[in-house]
């Protein structure tokens, strides 16, 4: 045999080898995938959680009466690790549990019904449903509140929508003021609520007649302004002159009919026509109507001293301007009495 031909004989030899050793390890990989792919069929694969609720429970065990691990804010985003296989019903409540890995490491199993599915993609949706959602419980108790107010705080600062961020700066600021209502009297110098009352200072202001913090009404209005251009303005303006003044004007008439210029009156120059234009329209006529029936009286309650009538005048002219472009008969009849009224005090 020619000594060329060795070789080739060799080369067939282990061509062959390696194709024989390339097919067994192909139907070892295909076995093993085969292995792992009903293990893994029954898996939940990981997905984002949200919690809905506040001081959620993290426990050791599905079972409410576990150990608690730590609790969860409002609005906390959650990793899913694992599910129940069976739902337990907690409450009025049916649901599966969920271990979850929290910011910070903890790990722990919080009930189903107290988180719902997040998806990034959609977090302005998820924001503004769960917002308006636990905004719209008129039993919330300062705890919901506050952490509602710290949940916006951080969302408004992830949406990039304009309208959803104009909803979330509103609810914020209802949350605010519904945290300062929600304060126990009596107790406003005691934690938690001197540290919360501490920490928004700027955005607060005390009414010593009543006793109660109040959101500055100035923010709302600026927030209107902000956002003047979307239909929610209307809404923020109405809230804005719903929120309470500090003081008291104890019967005062100047101040009295200042009062109503700086709240229903700015509303009505903003939106004669707006969705709050009647409310608006019957604070004003149910004041001017009792101060006009009181001026008929041989000794009426309200006076104003002589030195303060030139500028208790222009703020009747102010509210007299802000009427202007109200439509309709009342405004006719508003116009009428405040004029009787300046004619009275010249």
């Amino acid at each position: 045999m020619p000594l060329n031909q060795t070789p080739n004989r060799h080369t067939h030899g282990s061509n062959s080898r390696t194709r024989i050793f390339a097919h067994a390890a192909l139907l070892c990989l295909l076995a093993a995938q085969a292995a792992v792919t009903p293990a893994q069929a029954g898996q939940t694969p990981a997905r984002a959680l949200i919690t809905t609720a506040s001081a959620v429970r993290l426990r050791e065990s599905p079972d409410t009466s576990a150990a608690e691990v730590g609790r969860l804010q409002l609005g906390i985003v959650v990793e899913e690790v694992e599910r129940s296989a069976e739902k337990s019903k907690v409450g009025s409540s049916e649901a599966f549990w969920h271990l979850v890995s929290a910011p910070g490491g903890v790990r722990g199993w919080v009930f189903g019904g107290l988180v719902a599915p997040f998806d990034p993609a959609r977090r302005e949706e998820t924001y503004l449903k769960l917002s308006s959602e636990r905004l719209a419980n008129t039993a919330a108790t300062f705890t919901e509140l506050s952490e509602l107010f710290r949940f916006l705080d951080r969302a408004r600062k992830e949406v990039k929508r304009r309208d959803a961020l104009a909803e979330l700066e509103l609810t914020r600021l209802v949350a605010l003021s519904r945290s300062l209502d929600a304060l126990p009297s009596g107790e406003m110098e005691k934690p938690p609520y001197k540290g919360w009352t501490t920490e928004h200072e700027p955005q607060i202001v005390y009414s010593e007649p009543s006793g109660q913090w109040h959101v500055r009404a100035d923010l709302f209005w600026d927030l209107q302004q902000k956002y003047r251009d979307l239909p929610l303005a209307e809404r923020i303006a109405w809230q804005a002159a719903q929120t309470p003044l500090p003081g008291e004007c104890e019967g005062y008439l100047p101040c009295i009919v200042d009062t109503e210029t700086l709240t229903n009156g700015r509303y009505l120059k903003l939106y004669p026509r707006g969705a709050h234009a009647e409310a608006a329209l019957k604070s004003i006529s149910d004041l001017l109507g009792h101060v006009s029936e009181d001026l008929k009286r041989k000794e009426p309650v309200y006076e104003v001293p002589r030195e303060g009538r030139a500028e208790f005048r222009k703020t009747l002219a102010t509210l007299r301007e802000q009427l202007s472009l109200v439509p309709g008969p009342k405004k006719a009849r508003l116009l009428v009495q405040l004029d009787a009224i300046a004619q009275r005090f010249r």
